[in-house]
Formats: C-alpha cells, sequence, structure tokens
C-alpha cells in the first residue's frame, strides 16, 4: 500500500474555503513552533572512522600441496574468508607490488589463476571488500617462472618458450589482459623479468638455445620489441629475478646484470672473484620495491660442491656473503621483505633464520617453526613476508606458523587442515595503523 501525507485531491476539493483558511493557519504555526523548538541545534557528527592495525587490512592466501583447493583467510581472526577450487594443487602462490592481487599458477594443469584479496592499502587508509576470483585466467604450457616488479607481472611457460607481461593497473582498472609477449621460440627451461627506467618497461628474457640445452643467452626488449641489448656468454643460464634498479640472470659462471643506460638498458656479464670466484648464480630471490637481490650460488659440475647464499646489488655487480647455515643445514626457501630489508630463510631443520639483508647479519634464530624438512620428496613449506611479520607453510601438520620478525617469535599457528603448501600475505603491505575506507 502506498502511504500519503496529504489528503487526496478529491478530498482537498471537498473542504470549504473556510476550513482551507483554518488548515493553512495551523500549518503555518506548527511551522513556527517547529522553527522554536530546533533553534540552535546542530547536525551530529558521523562518528570517526575506525584506526586499525595493519593486520586487519591482511589476508592470507593459501594452497594445499595435495589437493586442487586454496583459503583466503582473514588475519583478523584467522577465519576463512573464501576458498577456490584449482584445476590441481598450487605450484607456486605470490602477490603483486601492491598486495591486493595475488597469482596462483598451477603447472602441470598449464593454468595460472587470479584473485582478488579485497585487501590493500593507499598511504593512511585501509581497504577491506568481498574477494574475488578474477574472471582471468592464463592456460598455456608449463607455467613455471615468475617476475614481478613495479606494476609489472611476468610468467615464463616452459612448456612452448612464451614469456608474457601483464600489467597491474590493467587489473586494478577490471580489464586484465596480456600487455606485451615474446614467443622464443620453442619450450625450455628460462625466464622473463622487466627492467624499469623512468616509469618506461623493457622486457628481459633468454632465448631458446638451439641446442637443446640451457639458454646460453640473455636478451632485453623495448616495448616495440626490438631487442636493444643481448649478452650471447651466460652458458647455462638459470634462475632470474628483478627489482627496481636492474635485473639479474644466472650463469653457471657468473652472472648478467640488465640496468639502466640513461633512458635505456644496458646488459653486462659479471664474473665473481675473490672468494667467490669460479661459482655461478643458479637461483636469485627478491620482492618488488627490496633494495637487493638474494643469489644462490654453487660451483660448475666437476667442481666440488658448493653453496653460498648472497645478496646482489644489480647497479654495482657487487656480491656480499650472508652468513652460513649450519654445516648440516640447507636452505628451503628463501624470501625478502622490501621495507626493511629483512631476508627470511627456512631451513631444513625447521628453523626460520633471519637476517638484515642490509648488514647482512643474523637477527634471529627462531627454532621448532616446522618439523624438519626431508631432504627429498617433501612438499614445499613456502614463506612469505610483508613488513615485521612471516607465514610459512606447514603441510606436515595441515597448519601456517606466523612469525613477529622484530622479535623473532612465533605469535600464532593457524589450523588450517590438509596439506598447506604454497602461500602468500595479500594486502596492507607495510606495518602500523590505517584508518579504515568508508
Amino acid at each position: 500500500m502506498r502511504s500519503r501525507l496529504f489528503p487526496s485531491s478529491s478530498a482537498t476539493r471537498s473542504l470549504s474555503s473556510p476550513t482551507r483558511a483554518t488548515l493553512a493557519a495551523l500549518a503555518v504555526v506548527g511551522l513556527a513552533a517547529c522553527g522554536d523548538d530546533n533553534s540552535g541545534a546542530t547536525a551530529p557528527a558521523p562518528a570517526p572512522a575506525p584506526t586499525l592495525v595493519a593486520q586487519d587490512f591482511q589476508r592470507l592466501l593459501v594452497a594445499d600441496g595435495t589437493a586442487p583447493v586454496a583459503r583466503l583467510i582473514n588475519l583478523s581472526n584467522d577465519s576463512t574468508v573464501d576458498s577456490y577450487t584449482l584445476a590441481g594443487p598450487a605450484s607456486l602462490v605470490y602477490r603483486t607490488t601492491s598486495g591486493r592481487f595475488a597469482i596462483i599458477q598451477q603447472r602441470a594443469q598449464s593454468r595460472v589463476a587470479f584473485v582478488d584479496a579485497g585487501v590493500w592499502a593507499d598511504a593512511s587508509i585501509g581497504h577491506r571488500r568481498a574477494p574475488a576470483r578474477v574472471g582471468f585466467e592464463l592456460t598455456d604450457g608449463l607455467p613455471t617462472h615468475e617476475s614481478v616488479n613495479g606494476p609489472w607481472i611476468s610468467i615464463f611457460f616452459d612448456g612452448n618458450g612464451r614469456a608474457v607481461w601483464m600489467n597491474e593497473a590493467d587489473k586494478l582498472a577490471g580489464a586484465p589482459r596480456i600487455a606485451f609477449e615474446i614467443q622464443t621460440g620453442a619450450p625450455h627451461h628460462s625466464g622473463s623479468a622487466t627492467m624499469m627506467v623512468n616509469n618506461t618497461p623493457f622486457f628481459v628474457v633468454a632465448p631458446f638455445n638451439p641446442t637443446g640445452a640451457l639458454p646460453n643467452a640473455v636478451e632485453v626488449r623495448n616495448q616495440s620489441g626490438a631487442v636493444v641489448a643481448r649478452v650471447d656468454n651466460c652458458p647455462s643460464m638459470h634462475g632470474n629475478n628483478a627489482i627496481s634498479t636492474g635485473v639479474v640472470f644466472g650463469c653457471q659462471d657468473g652472472m648478467v646484470l640488465v640496468r639502466a643506460n640513461g633512458a635505456t638498458v644496458s646488459a653486462t656479464k659479471v664474473t665473481p672473484t675473490g672468494d667467490m670466484a669460479g661459482l655461478g648464480l643458479r637461483n636469485a630471490y627478491s620482492q618488488s620495491g627490496a633494495p637487493f637481490i638474494v643469489g644462490q650460488f654453487s660451483a660448475p659440475p666437476g667442481q666440488p660442491t658448493q653453496r653460498v647464499l648472497a645478496t646482489i646489488d644489480p647497479v654495482t655487480g657487487a656480491i656480499g656473503r650472508l652468513p652460513a647455515l649450519p654445516v648440516d643445514v640447507r636452505d628451503h626457501w628463501r624470501v625478502i621483505e622490501p621495507v626493511k630489508g629483512q631476508i627470511a630463510m627456512l631451513g631444513t631443520n625447521g628453523t626460520l633464520y633471519v637476517y638484515n639483508g642490509i648488514t647482512r647479519t643474523l637477527q634471529h634464530t627462531v627454532a621448532n617453526v616446522v618439523p624438519a624438512i626431508a631432504a627429498t620428496g617433501a612438499l614445499t613449506h613456502q614463506v612469505s613476508m610483508m613488513e615485521d611479520v612471516a607465514a610459512v607453510a606447514s603441510p606436515t601438520t595441515g597448519e601456517v606458523v606466523m612469525v613477529n620478525t622484530v622479535n623473532g617469535t612465533i605469535t600464532r599457528r593457524i589450523r588450517v587442515g590438509g596439506a598447506p603448501s604454497r602461500l602468500t600475505l595479500t594486502g596492507a603491505t607495510r606495518s602500523g595503523t590505517y584508518t579504515a575506507a568508508r
């Protein structure tokens, strides 16, 4: 039924003129009375937006190591806010630079999925909304390698030798797409990355080696696809990463550095010297915004086994050793936190080692984070970091272990169930407090 505030027109017409005059007078009196009752009154001020800690604007995406499922967990109360059925168990999980999007690679199923975690921060403002699986997927052969640098996300597909680049700005605009791609010619184990020069992207890739072995060259292309720099003496190329100041690709006998050169780039082969002489970069790790790259160096085949972890400055080529792990311990996972430059390294003994990457000093040894990890056959125990916090997957106990990297303590164990293996923290990348967006 439609409510009415005034009589209908027919009822109004039936009133006599004196009656209308009386009603008009009463209305004037009523208006005057209302004015008298509210004189000097002001509308109540809106309640201030709440100020919350970073954890309230962070979520954890964790994928099972044996089942095709991923869960998104609110870190404010450890509850599952959403879950996703995948094509198969995730082979790698990571986030975009803003912290808002999570990327889920499923190598064996040749798929890459994307999730809007629904949490992020702009300066001092924190945002929360319902998460959503992005209606855009990559379906191509064996997505294996990734590199995130600024807004650019690069993925290399071993199954067909294709490298693709996406810009996070397209995702934020609701129009995700492949913005650039290179077909290297044939399936092979390789890698790709992005070099930024004054906000202009250059695309770095290791081309196909006609012998069928690992690539032996690194090339850089501009936005038109033209090769602007190339190094050919990079035997057995393996491992790469990128930060704002440069890109590193590993070689059996050293590494290739891609750096800014005016408005364009240069590519240079660097061979380690001193106590690193004879070692080659085999794997590289970093996080967008970090001041350095962590390299895993080893001796070429046929030489005594060595395994050295060190920081790399891609501009100067300077290499600085990190303190060695105990003799019987190997690094299982390595991750860099870009705000403070901390490094978290999970050892096969279940201990998390936290370093200051700037000074290359050990800050904390956090024992019994996870049970000891088998030398072979173990599921991956991925580690992810935001400022002052690390999340460690523990597939053998069905947990994610949260560690405070300021004081080196375990803060809690989130019971996930199953075999949590691959994970990434999403949302506010810095600690502190944020005003909740309205």
